[in-house]
């Protein structure tokens, strides 16, 4: 099954150049995920209503290729690209106006038992043979990188707003958090072109979280609680 929506660019989702932000791309792409495993019947709140689970995203990888500037229409597809016994990959397509790709997004997502916290197979959460998979347009696969070498760069707490229907921090929050770490000025000189997020761990209202950075080739960024990484981030910029 293919979800495809149509839209505008809103102001609340636009960067300072008044173009879909990267977290515009983001929200997109999180909104097309629920609303497919939605139309799937298999959704967060069916997983934990149904099948005492609950959905969480353990990577994301953007790829942007083009902006889309603010009020403008633009198109999106969300699928199911893979599955396997542990996780879906979702993959959505955003296309402008002229329906040019201008960003895709890879979206890996395990189900947590919620007495044991321990990762439930697929079929045991409303995957069957019914679902199939989808070839994305742009291939792309995670990859692995390290978090040596980091500098404390920010330090955040975790807030109210910042609080999703599962009790935990919206995995958009640490993408935010991170971006943080950037000025305007940097990344209108060389925009990011990439991102790639690895999720270990939760936070939680009050939580005090360590944004760390290490600027080189590639870009790394990791959000540390306590004695360990939750997030890992690699950046490519232009």
């Amino acid at each position: 099954m293919k979800l495809i929506k149509h839209d505008k660019v809103r102001a609340a989702m636009t960067d300072p150049s008044v173009n879909l932000s990267l977290i515009g791309f983001f929200q997109i792409s999180e909104e097309t995920v629920t609303e497919l495993m939605g139309e799937l019947k298999v959704d967060g709140v069916t997983a934990q209503r149904e099948y005492n689970a609950i959905w969480v995203i353990t990577k994301c990888k953007l790829r942007v290729f083009g902006s889309i500037a603010w009020n403008e229409e633009y198109s999106v597809t969300g699928f199911i690209s893979k599955i396997s016994r542990a996780t879906l990959n979702i993959d959505v397509e955003i296309r402008n106006k002229a329906e040019k790709l201008c960003g895709c997004l890879k979206t890996e997502i395990c189900a947590l038992d919620l007495d044991t916290g321990k990762i439930r197979k697929t079929s045991t959460v409303g995957i069957d043979e019914s679902f199939t998979e989808e070839s994305p347009e742009v291939e792309m696969d995670f990859s692995k990188f390290d978090t040596e070498n980091l500098s404390e760069a920010d330090r955040v707490q975790v807030k109210y707003a910042s609080i999703d229907y599962a009790g935990h921090a919206n995995n958009k929050e640490y993408i935010r958090f991170m971006l943080d770490t950037y000025t305007v000025a940097e990344l209108k000189e060389r925009p990011i072109k990439e991102m790639e997020v690895i999720y270990s761990g939760q936070s939680y209202e009050g939580d005090i979280l360590s944004v760390c950075k290490k600027c080189g080739e590639s870009d790394i960024v990791a959000i540390r609680k306590d004695d360990g990484y939750i997030v890992k981030c690699e950046i490519i910029r232009e």
